[in-house]
């Protein structure tokens, strides 16, 4: 049993150490696995058990102020990466957008992607409160499977990317999620505020934004697995791409049920 828990001692330091990066090994939530995995944890179990059973005998809170709040700061924050990102990544030419390998180098420029890398990260654990927004509201038809399943992905692979591969070839998935997240949250902001000028189209070619957004990382990712001189490390393709597929044909699968299947029945 020593031996045993001696090997795992071993293999963990390695995993959580030595093949981390180290300059952002320390970042909050990032030096140890355990803090996002327990968030991740105590997040499926509020949104799938926990909260739909301490709300079954309650009316739905009101959150209209603070959703408000909510979306302003996630607006604001999904612009501010994609100002940083066009700014000092792609306008100048300094990242490649077809294969970019990471630059370890000590630069005022990679510190900021580094630093960026990390509040991407950190977003994608705020995103979680949009699930606990639905089911303090009751609405729990929107806890779907596709859902949780998307904003757990998102910050399991955010923990990895900025753990092990901050920079390079990553940042894009970073970019365009930022992209595509400033369009929904102003959405879902003028729902809240000004819902009559709201008009029924708009969910739908959200929806198509989202899908082009996986069929850009699935080419983002999936191309560098067969440029042999692409620095970018492979293994990164093979992590993030079975994610984004999965992600394309459920969200494809969602389009076709609720825009497609319903239009012909209302026909």
């Amino acid at each position: 049993m020593g031996t045993l828990i001696k090997n795992i001692t071993v293999y963990y330091d390695i995993v959580n150490n030595e093949l981390a990066d180290h300059r952002t090994n320390k970042f909050i939530l990032v030096s140890s696995p355990l803090p996002i995995l327990m968030i991740t944890f105590l997040y499926h179990r509020f949104v799938r058990s926990w909260g739909p059973a301490f709300m079954a005998n309650r009316p739905p809170f009101q959150l209209k102020k603070l959703m408000i709040v909510y979306n302003i700061v996630q607006i604001c924050l999904s612009c501010f990466l994609v100002v940083e990102g066009l700014k000092w990544v792609y306008l100048p030419g300094y990242y490649s957008v077809w294969c970019q390998k990471i630059n370890y180098d000590d630069t005022p420029i990679e510190r900021r992607v580094i630093n960026r890398v990390w509040l991407y990260y950190f977003i994608k654990i705020v995103d979680l409160l949009d699930t606990v927004f639905f089911v303090l509201r009751k609405k729990f038809s929107h806890v779907s499977f596709l859902h949780v399943y998307h904003h757990l992905g998102m910050c399991l692979l955010g923990f990895v990317g900025t753990k092990y591969v901050p920079g390079g070839h990553g940042v894009m998935l970073g970019f365009i999620n930022s992209v595509v997240h400033a369009v929904m949250y102003t959405y879902y902001l003028i729902a809240i505020v000004r819902p009559q000028w709201v008009k029924r189209w708009w969910k739908k070619y959200i929806t198509q934004l989202q899908i082009l957004q996986f069929l850009l990382l699935i080419v983002h990712f999936g191309h560098i697995l067969f440029e042999p001189s692409c620095g970018y490390p492979k293994w990164v393709s093979f992590l993030f791409l079975p994610h984004n597929i999965f992600m394309l044909l459920l969200f494809t699968d969602f389009y076709i049920k609720e825009y497609i299947n319903k239009k012909k029945k209302e026909d």
